[in-house]
């Protein structure tokens, strides 16, 4: 047995969503009671996408609108749908992203096709994606993929999709106060309860577009009010999440600093020792991580992390895995593309616990396993193989 184990230990989790307590929600539930208004655009939900848009920069400086969902899921659905693509059209999504990327495109009447990411920031651009691919592959718009809260370059994607003139949605879901946003892209973010911002469960479609916003918020209301025909639901987000909402967007802040000290806590104690054997994200941008996830020199080393771990109490997860490709709920997918950043990262990514209120105690025993499990492991070096790190060529797109 590892030796940090000598009498029984309380599990470390891997999350611990900290959301306000009932002191903090109560004057804001009394407000619904005074009210008496609890769904349908109240007073409440105003009030929370009013302050949610105030948090929101745009890197043109242009104007911020706003509609709040009741799920970031069903606010991308929406975003989809209101593209006006023919039933089937192919939707080019990252490899390495969470079921609900892939999912809302299924549910949107489309097929979503998975492309490979950076080695580095883990991310899909626009890069991944050239003329020959497009053509050759039918692509009809592009969900980039803000992962584990590290901001996409909105800049970079508008001028793709202007180029190519091709529509493009940004499913920034972990990325709340870190995605900028720009004309001609809409952006999509998550507030559930495991988000570092979040009202329980809600998502916010952000965009310039004052017109898109105005027909996406009557989309979640039935599509009531439109003159034109769209497929609308009931995705409106109620009185009680607003509520919530209100209450921690009032400790945003100081949760968000917490979040970043506690990331850089986990570099700080591991990359000095290790940093030949693993690495964290290349995360230019980012603001208030909601997990922390490492990738290590080799399949062989996760697995004995993740054992050792598990032996000291300790719970990890492989994120995002298995890859879209590979995930047994999505049945139209087309698996066109060679993917071989994602798919050596899928063998070598392992997400420790992260959550704020992580004790010293709790820290050092992860930091100690960590270090001791790879310290005595075969000495390799963190690289990428060959075959991960050829180039695409006209002849393989």
């Amino acid at each position: 047995m590892h030796k940090l184990i000598e009498t029984e230990l309380i599990t470390i989790p891997l999350l611990r969503p900290q959301l306000p307590d009932v002191r903090a929600l109560t004057p804001w539930l009394e407000r619904i009671d005074s009210n008496r208004y609890y769904t349908n655009f109240g007073v409440l939900h105003d009030e929370f996408l009013a302050q949610l848009l105030a948090l929101q920069r745009s890197s043109d400086d242009g104007p911020i609108h706003g509609v709040l969902t009741s799920s970031a899921t069903a606010g991308l659905e929406l975003a989809i749908s209101n593209l006006g693509l023919p039933t089937g059209s192919r939707i080019a999504v990252p490899a390495l992203t969470f079921p609900a990327t892939a999912t809302a495109v299924q549910r949107s009447g489309h097929v979503p096709v998975p492309v490979d990411v950076d080695p580095n920031s883990w991310l899909l651009m626009p890069s991944h994606l050239p003329p020959e691919l497009l053509k050759r592959h039918g692509i009809r718009a592009v969900l980039p993929v803000a992962t584990f809260g590290v901001p996409q370059d909105e800049l970079a994607w508008r001028d793709w999709s202007r180029l190519h003139s091709i529509p493009v949605i940004v499913d920034a879901a972990a990325a709340i106060g870190a995605q900028e946003i720009c004309d001609g892209i809409t952006f999509v973010f998550s507030l559930h309860a495991t988000k570092a911002l979040s009202c329980g469960e809600g998502g916010l479609i952000v965009t310039q577009n004052l017109e898109l916003a105005e027909r996406l918020r009557a989309m979640t209301n039935f599509g009531i009010g439109l003159q034109v025909p769209a497929l609308g639901t009931n995705a409106k987000l109620s009185e009680y999440h607003a509520a919530v909402g209100l209450a921690h967007v009032a400790i945003w802040p100081e949760q968000a600093a917490g979040r970043m000290a506690l990331l850089e806590r986990f570099k700080d104690a591991l990359l000095p020792e290790l940093a030949r054997s693993l690495r964290f994200q290349q995360s230019t941008g980012l603001v208030a991580p909601s997990v922390v996830c490492l990738q290590v020199a080799d399949p062989g080393l996760r697995a004995r992390l993740e054992a050792a771990c598990a032996e000291g109490g300790i719970q990890t997860r492989r994120w995002y895995l298995p890859l879209l490709q590979n995930q047994p709920m999505i049945n139209r997918l087309e698996n066109l593309l060679p993917t071989p950043n994602a798919d050596w990262l899928s063998k070598t990514l392992l997400g420790l616990p992260f959550f704020l209120g992580m004790t010293d105690q709790q820290f050092d025993r992860v930091v100690t396993v960590v270090l001791e499990e790879t310290l005595r492991a075969p000495g390799k070096d963190l690289s990428w193989p060959v075959e991960n790190i050829t180039k695409l060529t006209k002849s393989n797109l």
